[in-house]
């Protein structure tokens, strides 16, 4: 891990805080907990080594690991409520961000209708959600992505969590917190990356910057400090 450099700055900078969910928000990855009880058990893992190496995309990969779901959405609900679990401190760092006067968004290859109920049911219905969605009944799932009139991103050649990000980007420096092959070419964006995972592995590959974390106190903390700080370029 390349430790990110800290210049000493008068001023303090408004932040536009980019959050990640599946793994990141939850302990558990939603997808992986829906498909594991509802479709096809280690689909995922079958599919990883393509999706890494670029050989298929994440929304080719979603459409497999989906294509053999069939739950009612209350069951769907019922079982991510139980299994997902929520990572400590994130009520503090919206609760912080809403003090300082900073943005913060959800950015999410998952679905909105599982975000929803898991943000509602900790009190932050109320933040900006950035995701795909999808529709459960006990014939089938139908997967709709969100972004398919957007850029195509010079990095990954699809269109990306990136063009999000930048068409809601008003000037601020950019805090994101991920961990997925979804997370990597938005994270090139940010001014402080906060990472684990896979996004944490492919950084490091790559000798790029990144501060680990395993819950959002870490997150408060580190981005007190740095929030004093002139942010070193991405």
């Amino acid at each position: 891990m390349v430790a990110v450099p800290l210049v000493p700055s008068p001023a303090v900078a408004p932040l536009l805080l980019a959050v990640d969910f599946d793994g990141t928000i939850t302990m558990r990855d939603t997808l992986h907990v829906i498909v594991d009880e509802h479709g096809c058990e280690g689909v995922w893992d079958a599919l990883e080594p393509d999706l890494r190496a670029g050989r298929i995309t994440i929304e080719e990969a979603m459409s497999r690991q989906f294509s053999e779901v069939k739950a009612a959405p209350e069951d769907i609900m019922a079982l991510v409520r139980e299994r997902a679990g929520v990572r400590d401190g994130i009520r503090e760092l919206v609760e912080w961000a809403d003090e300082e006067g900073h943005r913060l968004i959800i950015m999410s290859a998952g679905f909105r209708t599982v975000i929803d109920m898991v943000l509602d049911g900790i009190g932050l219905g109320h933040l900006e959600v950035v995701s795909n969605e999808a529709i459960f009944s006990e014939d089938g799932c139908t997967l709709v992505f969100s972004d398919e009139r957007g850029e195509i991103c010079e990095l990954c050649d699809r269109r990306c969590k990136r063009h999000a990000l930048s068409v809601r980007h008003e000037g601020e420096h950019i805090v994101f917190v991920g961990d997925g092959i979804s997370d990597r070419c938005v994270s090139g964006m940010a001014d402080l990356v906060f990472a684990r995972a896979h996004l944490a592995e492919w950084l490091d590959e790559r000798g790029e910057p990144y501060e680990p974390f395993e819950d959002f106190h870490q997150v408060i903390a580190r981005v007190r400090e740095w929030d004093h700080q002139e942010p070193a370029a991405a």
